[in-house]
C-alpha cells in the first residue's frame, strides 16, 4: 500500500472514489466499517439455502421500516399469523420454515419505552431458543443453546439466525453490509442462497465494481455517478440514507489534467446524530403536546364555567360535551324545555377550535314559516315583495363559527330537505338567487322533542335524523339531579342580587328544604325565575317560603302540576273540570315564564286545544 492510500485509510470520514464509468477505485476502511463490509463476525458459515423444516429466529426493531424487506405477513413463512402485528412494530418471533398455522412464537411492541426489552423464548428439539431487543444498548440477539448472535444497529434492521433442524448447526446468522452482499433477510427466508461467511467466507471484492453493485439505487448515488460522468457540479452537505445509514454527505469531481476522471463521495456515519434530533424533536413533541392539553384544558375550564356539575350525571354530560367541542362533528342536545341547552351549545362553540369565530342562535320554533328560509339562507335583491336589498343568512352569517338550530323539529318539511344538503355539502344558495355560498361552519341543533317519535309519525326526516344524530347528548331534568340544586342556587343567586338592585342573596335552610321536595317541571328556567321572584319579594337579604311562589309551597317531592289543583267546592263535575284545566293552563304558563309552547307541551295538549283553554282562563 502506498503512502497515500495509507492516509485515505486512517482518514476519519468514509471516502468513496469511482471512476467516469461509476466503477469503484477507493473503498476506505471507514466506508467498510460504516456499512459493514470490514471481515465478518462470528464462528461463520458455509454458504447454502433455507430449507423445509429448518428453525428461524427473528429479531426485528421496525418490521417492514428497514430494508431487510421484511413485512409482517411474512410470518407466515415460519408458522406466526401476523394478526396485530403493524409495519413500524418491533417484533422477535421463533420459528420453522413450512411450520403451520400457529406453530411459532412471537412477541411485538408499537411503542419502545427506554430501558425495556422484548423478547420472545422457545424451546425446539431440545434446543433452548430465545430472540430478544434491547432497545437502550440498540442490540438485536438470536441465541442458540447459550450462544448469542448480535447485531448492532443503528437505525432500523432486522436479525435473523437459520439453524438446521437435523444437525443443530447455526447455517446462517445476519451481518452487517448484508445490503451489498444482497442477503435481505426477506430473499434469504424464501430461498435466495447465502454467502458464507467467517473461515468459510471469501474476501469480498469491492474495488473495480460497479457503485450499484454494493449500493442499490438511491439520490445520493445518481448524484455521484452523474458528477462522476461530469453532467452534475459538486455536492456539499447533503444528508441521506445509504444502505439504510443516515449519512451526511459531499461529492466532488476528480479532475486530471483538466479532464473529468471521476468523482468521490466522503460520507459522515450521523446515526448517532439522528437519534439525538429524533429524541430532541420526541421531547419537543411532547412538551408541545403538553403546553396544548394544558392550554386546551384552561379554554374548556373557562368555556364550561356556567354549567354548574356537582353530580354525577351532569359531570358525565359535561365530559361528553368537552369530547364534542374537540371535532367539528354535528352535535344533538336533547331534553326537556329549561335544561340548559342552549348554555352547553355554547359552550362548545367556545371550547372548540372556532371559538374566535361568530355563535349564531337561531330559534326555529321562533320565526314565521314563510320568513324561515330567507332569516336561514338569506336573500336576493327583489326575491320576493319587500325584500328591497339583498340580505345574508343565518349560515352565512355564521361562517366560520358556530350556527346554534334550537326548536329543529319545527322546521317545515320542504326546508328539513335544504338543510340536510347544506350539512352534508357545507353549500347553499339564497331565495331568488342562483349562486352557490360555501361556508365553513359547526352546526348544533336541539330539541326538547323526541325526533324518533317525529320520525315515525312522517313529520321529521329520517335522513336529516340520522345526519345531525353524530354526537347525542341528552341533558337530564334537574328532578334527575337535584344533587347540584345548591351549587345551582349559589352560582344563581349573585347575578340574580345584582338584577335586583341588592348586595347579596341567601336562602334559608327551610326554602332549600322546599326546593329538593319540589320536581322543577320547568327545570333551571323555572329555578331562576322562582329565585327571581323571590328575591323580589323578600325585604332583607334572606329568602324564606313565605317568599316563594304559593304553587311550590304547596307541592310535595312527587306533585306534578295536577296536584297543585285545589278543589275549593262541589259542584257540576263539568264545571269542576272546566276549573280544574283553566287553574292550570295559567300555572304551566307561570312555570314556563309565559311561554306558550312550553306551556302546551307540558300540558301535552294540541295548539288550538291550548288557546281555546287559553280564551276561557283570560275570561274568567
Amino acid at each position: 500500500m502506498d503512502y497515500q492510500s495509507s492516509v485515505i485509510e486512517l482518514i476519519d470520514e468514509g471516502i468513496i472514489a469511482v471512476d467516469s464509468m461509476a466503477h469503484i477505485k477507493i473503498y476506505n476502511r471507514m466506508a467498510r466499517d460504516i456499512f459493514g463490509l470490514n471481515p465478518d463476525e462470528g464462528p461463520g458459515h458455509p454458504e447454502g439455502k433455507i430449507a423445509e423444516g429448518d428453525i428461524v429466529i427473528i429479531a426485528d426493531n421496525l418490521l417492514g421500516a428497514d430494508d431487510g424487506g421484511l413485512e409482517p405477513e411474512d410470518l407466515r413463512a415460519i408458522g406466526i399469523e401476523p394478526s396485530g402485528i403493524e409495519r413500524g412494530d418491533a417484533v422477535v418471533a421463533i420459528g420453522t420454515v413450512g411450520g403451520g398455522t400457529g406453530s411459532g412464537v412471537f412477541n411485538r411492541l408499537d411503542k419502545k419505552i427506554p430501558g425495556e426489552r422484548l423478547s420472545v423464548e422457545n424451546s425446539i428439539d431440545g434446543l433452548k431458543l430465545k430472540a430478544q431487543i434491547d432497545f437502550d444498548l440498540k442490540r438485536l440477539r438470536a441465541t442458540v443453546d447459550g450462544r448469542h448472535y448480535d447485531y448492532i444497529f443503528r437505525w432500523a434492521a432486522g436479525h435473523m439466525v437459520i439453524v438446521d433442524r437435523a444437525s443443530h448447526n447455526v447455517k446462517f446468522y445476519q451481518t452487517r453490509g448484508y445490503t451489498a452482499r444482497q442477503e435481505e433477510l426477506k430473499a434469504v427466508l424464501y430461498g435466495k442462497p447465502f454467502r458464507g461467511k467467517g473461515k468459510f467466507g471469501q474476501v469480498f471484492q469491492i474495488l473495480e465494481r460497479h457503485i450499484n453493485e454494493i449500493h442499490p439505487d438511491s439520490h445520493i448515488i445518481r448524484s455521484l455517478i452523474a458528477v462522476a460522468r461530469g453532467e452534475s457540479c459538486a455536492v456539499r452537505g447533503l444528508e441521506s440514507m445509504i444502505n439504510g445509514i443516515p449519512v451526511r454527505c459531499s461529492i466532488e469531481p476528480l479532475v486530471v489534467d483538466g479532464n473529468n476522471a471521476g468523482a468521490f463521495l466522503k460520507v459522515l456515519d450521523i446515526t448517532e446524530l439522528k437519534a439525538v434530533q429524533i429524541e430532541r424533536e420526541r421531547v419537543l413533541s411532547s412538551l408541545e403536546n403538553l403546553e396544548n392539553r394544558i392550554r386546551n384544558e384552561r379554554i374548556q375550564k373557562e368555556a364550561f364555567k356556567d354549567i354548574v356539575r356537582s353530580g354525577e350525571k351532569i359531570r358525565r354530560v359535561v365530559e361528553m360535551a368537552k369530547k364534542a367541542a374537540e371535532t367539528s362533528s354535528t352535535v344533538l342536545l336533547t331534553g326537556e324545555s329549561g335544561t340548559g341547552k342552549g348554555l352547553f351549545a355554547e359552550a362548545i362553540h367556545r371550547a372548540g377550535c372556532r371559538r374566535d369565530g361568530p355563535f349564531i342562535y337561531v330559534n326555529c320554533a321562533s320565526i314565521p314559516e314563510n320568513l324561515l328560509e330567507s332569516e336561514l339562507f338569506g336573500h336576493e335583491k327583489g326575491a320576493f315583495t319587500g325584500a328591497v336589498t339583498e340580505k345574508p343568512g343565518k349560515f352565512e352569517l355564521a361562517d366560520g363559527g358556530t350556527i346554534f338550530l334550537d326548536e329543529i323539529a319545527e322546521l317545515p318539511l320542504t326546508l328539513q330537505a335544504k338543510l340536510l344538503h347544506v350539512i352534508q355539502k357545507r353549500t347553499f344558495t339564497r331565495v331568488g338567487g342562483v349562486k352557490p355560498i360555501q361556508v365553513d361552519i359547526r352546526i348544533i341543533v336541539a330539541s326538547n322533542r323526541d325526533l324518533e317519535d317525529a320520525v315515525r309519525k312522517g313529520v321529521f326526516r329520517e335522513d336529516l335524523f340520522y345526519r345531525i344524530n353524530v354526537i347525542s347528548i341528552k341533558l337530564p331534568a334537574l328532578r334527575e339531579h337535584k344533587e347540584d340544586l345548591y351549587p345551582l342556587v349559589n352560582h344563581i343567586l349573585p347575578r340574580i342580587a345584582e338584577r335586583v338592585g341588592k348586595k347579596a342573596v341567601q336562602i334559608s335552610g327551610e326554602v332549600m328544604k322546599i326546593f329538593l321536595d319540589y320536581d322543577w317541571p320547568g327545570n333551571v328556567r323555572e329555578l331562576e325565575n322562582v329565585l327571581e321572584r323571590a328575591a323580589i319579594m323578600a325585604d332583607g337579604d334572606i329568602i324564606m317560603p313565605e317568599h316563594l311562589p304559593e304553587y311550590i309551597l304547596g307541592q310535595n317531592k312527587d306533585d306534578n302540576i295536577g296536584d297543585m289543583i285545589t278543589v275549593k267546592k262541589i259542584g257540576p263535575l263539568k264545571e269542576l273540570l272546566m276549573e280544574t284545566e283553566i287553574h292550570a293552563v295559567k300555572k304551566a304558563l307561570e312555570i314556563c315564564g309565559g311561554n306558550r309552547k312550553k306551556a302546551m307541551e307540558m300540558l301535552g295538549v294540541g295548539k288550538t286545544n291550548f288557546y281555546k283553554k287559553l280564551k276561557k282562563a283570560r275570561s274568567s
